[in-house]
């Protein structure tokens, strides 16, 4: 488990960054400049807060009040960073050894390598040089010296923003199976939003140095706390209405004089508030089925974007005669598109599902 607040200040920018996490992948995911890589760095002991706590599985190894500050090598923290920095006059297997603790006998420590070289399946290029590897090999050798001196957490630092997509593809389903086995705690920072979902079990999204909300990977993507979360994780749909109380005392949200029914938690008050809904949430109707939908909409496509796989359609619940402007966002697979033979102008019925409306509290 990992435990941490940690409070320093930069030239324009202030970290304050609060995480519990324990077993298991957790992404951190933000934009560049949020905050990722200097979190990682402090936990592994590179810069030093002014301020703050960490803690490994209850241990202390930083305690700016009780005057603990441990060194790198005694946090027992694996670290493998975005250019992997491996040494370059160094083998494989002499990168490998690097990663022990010091003082590890010869014989325990030739046994401990050559384990890595099986486990990363290197054992015929234990002799070669990093620049003789190829990028995923190089990455592999990376990981093994992080994991080889057994840490109790391992920071991963965009592992594959350097890579193609179809090299980063495999990679990444090469790294979940090496670490398949790793009983520890896993910190993966990664601004690509698709891969902290495919990677972490739990999501945690950071912007100007504060973590904005922790969750289950659903949670952070389906019920966003506020507009920024939202923003960060594609939920493109950021509307605003009227909070009222129907007849039932129940609550609905007036939108474009539409009465929107919202399942979950409702507001505290009446009055103003934020909403959303993902693109790929928003539901198309056939004429012949509308009667049974809730939060029923009737719009025109005025814009179309054709992705291959999808099309996003840009719809406008007015006339549709201002192509520069639309209400909301819709994505939709490319064999429902030509089914109900969409295109720019048409008139069509859609659905926001009350269970994926979703409420957004203030920015702080």
């Amino acid at each position: 488990m990992l435990d941490l607040a940690l409070d320093r200040r930069l030239p324009g920018f202030h970290l304050r960054t609060q995480l519990v996490i324990g077993d298991g992948i957790t992404a951190l995911y933000g934009p560049s400049g949020s905050g990722k890589s200097l979190t990682l760095l402090a936990i592994a002991g590179l810069i030093r807060p002014a301020s703050g706590t960490i803690r490994i599985n209850g241990r202390s190894v930083f305690d700016a009040n009780a005057g603990i500050d441990l060194a790198p090598h005694l946090r027992r923290v694996g670290l493998v960073f975005q250019e992997y920095a491996l040494f370059p006059h160094k083998t494989v297997s002499g990168n490998l050894s690097f990663g022990l603790p010091r003082g590890t006998p010869a014989h325990e420590a030739a046994c401990r390598v050559d384990e890595m070289l099986q486990l990363l399946r290197l054992q015929s290029f234990a002799q070669r040089y990093p620049h003789q590897l190829s990028g995923g090999q190089r990455q592999r050798v990376a990981l093994g010296r992080a994991l080889i001196g057994r840490p109790e957490i391992l920071l991963l630092d965009e592992p594959f923003s350097a890579l193609d997509p179809a090299v980063r593809e495999m990679l990444r389903q090469e790294l979940l199976q090496m670490l398949a086995d790793y009983k520890g705690t896993i910190l993966l920072v990664t601004h690509d939003l698709q891969e902290a979902y495919l990677m972490a079990s739990t999501i945690a999204i950071i912007d100007g140095g504060k973590v904005l909300q922790m969750g289950t990977r659903e949670e952070v993507l389906h019920q966003p706390r506020t507009r920024r979360v939202a923003e960060h994780t594609g939920a493109k749909n950021i509307l605003r209405g009227v909070a009222c109380r129907d007849q039932d005392g129940a609550w609905d949200i007036v939108w474009r004089g539409h009465h929107l029914r919202v399942d979950g938690p409702g507001p505290t008050t009446p009055g103003e508030v934020e909403f959303c809904i993902r693109p790929e949430d928003v539901r198309l109707v056939w004429p012949d089925r509308a009667e049974r939908r809730d939060n029923l909409l009737r719009g025109q496509i005025v814009h179309e974007l054709g992705r291959g796989l999808d099309y996003l359609l840009f719809v406008s619940l007015v006339d549709g005669s201002d192509r520069g402007k639309y209400d909301l966002e819709i994505q939709v697979r490319s064999r429902l598109y030509h089914l109900m033979t969409l295109h720019v102008g048409k008139e069509i019925w859609l659905s926001l599902p009350p269970d994926r409306l979703h409420l957004l509290a203030p920015d702080e």
